[in-house]
């Protein structure tokens, strides 16, 4: 495995689901962040649970290029951030909900079979993994 894409797996599977920034654009053409929580394959497919009914949803309908901001935050040890950009869907396909479908989301919805949850699927054109407080250069995967 490129060490690139292992870096980027260990620095975002140190729990079940990273918390990241997605960035969308709106109809307008204007940048829309927010934090998801997301978890990753070994293909580098990040996926984001999510409401159906929301306007995250409806700009990667309009716009579906996205980036993420995430990674090593911890003051205490800096570690890599990741810079990652991608082609995002919505998926209401129920082995998309399943696999993303922890007990936290209990709080909103009544299961991976709930009609108002989705699953945003991103398929990452490049990432950046930045050193966080100096360190090795960066080093970019792309697609």
């Amino acid at each position: 495995m490129d060490d690139i894409v292992e870096r980027i797996l260990a620095g975002l599977r140190r729990d079940e689901f990273f918390v990241a920034a997605l960035a969308s654009v709106d109809s307008g053409g204007d940048p829309c962040v927010r934090y998801v929580r997301g978890t990753i394959d070994d293909d580098l497919t990040i996926r984001c649970p999510t409401f159906l009914d929301t306007n995250k949803v409806r700009q990667i309908q309009g716009h579906p290029r996205v980036a993420l901001m995430c990674g090593d935050t911890e003051s205490s040890r800096p570690g890599t951030y990741f810079e990652i950009k991608g082609e995002a869907r919505i998926s209401t396909d129920l082995g998309d909900r399943r696999r993303v479908w922890d007990t936290l989301q209990q709080k909103w919805f009544s299961g991976p079979d709930d009609p108002d949850f989705a699953v945003v699927v991103i398929r990452p054109t490049s990432i950046e993994a930045l050193p966080i407080g100096g360190g090795p250069d960066a080093q970019i995967w792309r697609a």
